[in-house]
């Protein structure tokens, strides 16, 4: 079943094979995020809170936003994927659907977005995150030639419920500058965002079984390049990155605090 015929009738008829509609499919998808962003922006100055924040917070608000926009789009293409799709089960190294062609070139360009924008924050405000940095950089280039040989489609969609966390995380983050880490709304939503990382590691370990069960055609088939992407990925948020984020999840949910900018806040304090 394609999510997209009751979304976009017709859709499904489009050539995603050719490499002008994916370019123009990923372009589509980065003037869509920077849409999100400037309007993240225009809205928050009608809110005291967000006038209030540091130049560089006010950046990670839009882009916690921008975030939150892609996790909702992730988690639905993934539910779809582990629990409605049929079509790229009969082939996990080739099968491709319109609606998977269409969830990846939207990655490509929020990944595109999300590359440039990090890095020009980076650069302007000297502060750098290993973790964010890697995660985002091999994601792009993964996701990229998964395009490119059209294969991988499998993996790539079900990759994406890995983001379901991002909608939550935004949540906390967005209320904990307002100042409502004291509510309900704040406990219960911080609650799910821990939980959802517990879930991450569930996804992981049912695409390490997958791995494991058609080992002989992923290595046979699959192009080295989407490979290495791939495996070098899974290995980092299996054993680094998910449990890291857990772990500081939970910590946060019992006091709250914003790593992010204590540079900040220490500022404030001193000044």
């Amino acid at each position: 079943m394609e999510i997209l015929d009751h979304i976009i009738p017709g859709v499904t008829e489009v050539e995603f094979r050719r490499p002008s509609v994916k370019l123009f499919c990923i372009c589509i998808s980065v003037i869509f995020f920077i849409c999100v962003f400037g309007f993240s922006h225009f809205m928050g100055i009608l809110f005291k809170t967000y006038r209030t924040l540091d130049k560089k917070e006010q950046i990670f608000w839009n882009l916690a936003i921008v975030r939150a926009v892609y996790g909702i789009l992730c988690t639905v293409i993934g539910i779809w994927s582990f629990f409605i799709d049929s079509e790229l089960e009969k082939d996990i190294v080739f099968g491709t659907t319109p609606t998977s062609y269409f969830a990846l070139t939207a990655t490509v360009g929020f990944f595109c977005f999300e590359c440039l924008a990090v890095s020009i924050s980076d650069i302007v405000y000297k502060r750098f995150s290993i973790l964010l940095n890697i995660h985002h950089w091999i994601s792009l280039v993964g996701f990229s030639i998964l395009l490119i040989e059209d294969s991988s489609h499998y993996f790539g969609t079900r990759g994406l419920l890995l983001e379901m966390s991002t909608p939550f995380s935004a949540v906390c983050w967005i209320f904990l500058k307002a100042g409502k880490a004291d509510t309900l709304f704040w406990k219960v939503n911080q609650f799910l965002l821990v939980h959802s990382f517990h879930l991450r590691s569930v996804v992981e370990c049912s695409i390490w079984y997958v791995t494991y069960k058609h080992w002989n055609i992923i290595w046979e088939t699959m192009p080295v390049a989407f490979f290495v992407c791939l495996y070098t990925q899974l290995t980092l948020v299996t054993f680094w990155m998910t449990p890291y984020w857990t772990y500081k999840k939970t910590v946060q949910m019992i006091t709250p605090v914003d790593w992010n900018f204590e540079d900040v806040k220490t500022k404030t304090k001193t000044s």
